[in-house]
């Protein structure tokens, strides 16, 4: 008798849980962060990792989740990240619609360090081979949970779960809360400041008369002229006064002539740029009040985010621009609007100057190093080598101009005032050229002055003022100027005069929507009026 057997069925093939190439992506996440380039949050990777673990039978469901996972794992960078939130971006959208293409996609560049590129095309090599030998996917998972036990704090691991609390909060609360928090010593900041005002001598513009040239220079800071070699140029060589610890309290333009404008009284808020303010704090008003002519005169058009309008209408310089008829550009800014030469620019300015007997205080603002802009006869230049190239022509431009000045004896201030720097190193928060955040780096500029005239001598060396300093402390060197008498007759000067009674400023710098304070040897940072957090510099 044959019996027949049961036919044994055909094992169930389960599909292996693994990240595949995902790997790469926590792999490289996790490298950043043991570099201290970004932070790492537990939970959310965790649910993202289990998210791409699901087993899905179908094709049709592994696709559809791998085409969600994209713009989820990029979200989960940018929020591991110390950018800036996301807000801040879509907050700037109407202007970064008016940048070329190249220029945006440069700035998406930056994102990816060229020097990166060589050890990510290695790992993603190594990780093909190492894929079919070992199991990556428990590596990281492992990877990752010995990622989080290392953040739990010390002192709670024993006792609590898993938590994810900024690094930079117990810092803020321990060194700097006291008897006053952050926020109250912002609001004691402001408190003080509107009360701080200097009012210039009467014999400005009568006795004494001079005039006054403030060469106001997008994107310039001292830590752009360090990176760029920079320092040693001749035209910082020879100034009467040098303030080394100045700060431009903002990052953009705008925001930065209506400063300059105001520097009679004390710093105020950004929100207060935009308003109406008493004429006794507009420096121009007060000049022209002591029989001053004003001039305007700009190397580029203005127009980005209304930077000339909002000049006139709240710094009160109710002056026409020069004329940039007739001149040839020499380069083309982000934007794509001409940017012309800064020597042809003062020249026209200088030469229409000569034909009028009165004091003149005349505002030159150049956006030669701005970011992305192109060399017209040298277009390919990009990022720190184009920076460096036209740093150097606006620099031998001003020092020839410089040069006019002192060959026609005339009685001028020359005073250099940076509206921001370039933010060539970048740090944690922002990519070289992004200035969204007024960081240390950006708003620590070069301010320095230079007096000029037949008669005018200096006895001893440069003075340099080296407490923290602001706008006001340009008002205080004018007024020191008068007192001094030096363009009243006396003409010999110690520098040291000029930087009498020069009011200290504490570090504050405010963009719309972020505020950077320093505080007991530490820099702070609120973005969007929520909770302080110590700033992310590349050093920490």
């Amino acid at each position: 008798m044959v019996t027949e057997s049961t036919p044994t069925p055909p094992p169930v093939q389960t599909r292996q849980m693994t990240l595949g190439w995902w790997n790469l992506y926590f792999l490289i996440k996790l490298g950043l962060y043991y570099q201290g380039t970004i932070d790492f949050h537990l939970l959310e990777n965790l649910c993202f990792l289990c998210l791409l673990l699901i087993p899905l039978e179908k094709s049709a469901f592994r696709i559809i989740r791998g085409i969600v996972a994209v713009p989820i794992a990029l979200w989960l960078l940018h929020f591991d990240s110390y950018l800036p939130p996301l807000s801040r971006l879509t907050s700037q959208l109407d202007q970064l619609l008016t940048f070329e293409i190249g220029y945006i996609f440069e700035l998406l560049l930056r994102f990816i360090p060229t020097n990166a590129l060589l050890p990510l095309a290695v790992l993603i090599v190594g990780y093909y081979f190492l894929s079919r030998i070992f199991r990556i996917t428990s590596i990281v998972l492992v990877l990752i949970l010995i990622t989080g036990i290392s953040k739990l704090p010390p002192e709670s691991a024993p006792r609590t779960g898993i938590t994810d609390a900024p690094q930079n909060t117990a810092r803020v609360s321990r060194d700097n809360a006291g008897p006053e928090s952050l926020t109250d010593q912002l609001d004691q900041f402001f408190a003080a400041e509107t009360a701080r005002h200097v009012e210039l001598p009467s014999e400005l513009g009568s006795r004494q008369q001079f005039d006054i040239l403030l060469l106001s220079i997008c994107s310039l800071s001292w830590d752009d002229m360090q990176v760029a070699d920079l320092a040693d140029h001749p035209f910082f060589q020879d100034f009467d006064l040098v303030f080394e610890q100045f700060n431009s309290a903002t990052s953009y333009s705008g925001p930065a002539l209506l400063r300059l404008t105001r520097a009679n009284c004390g710093q105020p808020a950004h929100n207060a740029l935009y308003q109406q303010v008493d004429s006794r704090c507009l420096l121009f008003e007060q000049l022209k009040a002591r029989g001053y002519d004003e001039a305007l005169v700009m190397n580029h058009d203005g127009k980005f985010d209304n930077m000339l309008e909002r000049t006139r209408r709240f710094g009160g310089v109710d002056v026409d621009l020069v004329s940039q008829g007739g001149l040839e550009p020499r380069q083309k800014a982000f934007a794509g609007s001409p940017v012309f030469g800064d020597l042809a620019m003062l020249q026209r300015w200088w030469s229409q100057r000569l034909d009028n007997s009165k004091p003149v205080i005349a505002l030159y603002n150049s956006a030669t190093l701005h970011d992305g802009n192109r060399l017209i006869d040298n277009p390919g230049l990009k990022g720190l080598t184009s920076y460096k190239t036209r740093a150097r022509e606006l620099l031998d431009d001003l020092q020839a101009f410089k040069q006019t000045l002192r060959d026609s004896g005339r009685p001028v201030v020359m005073v250099l005032i940076p509206e921001h720097g370039a933010g060539l190193r970048g740090d944690k928060m922002q990519i070289a050229g992004m200035r969204e955040i007024p960081s240390p780096a950006i708003t620590h500029v070069p301010m320095a002055v230079k007096l000029l005239g037949k008669e005018v001598q200096r006895t001893g060396n440069t003075a340099r003022v080296a407490t923290p300093t602001s706008h006001l402390a340009l008002t205080q060197v004018l007024r020191n100027i008068v007192v001094a008498d030096i363009y009243g007759g006396k003409g010999q000067f110690s520098a040291a005069s000029l930087a009498a009674n020069i009011p200290d400023t504490r570090m504050v710098s405010q963009n719309e929507g972020s505020t950077v304070m320093a505080s007991k040897g530490d820099y702070f940072i609120r973005l969007d009026g929520g909770e302080w957090t110590q700033y992310p510099t590349q050093n920490q």
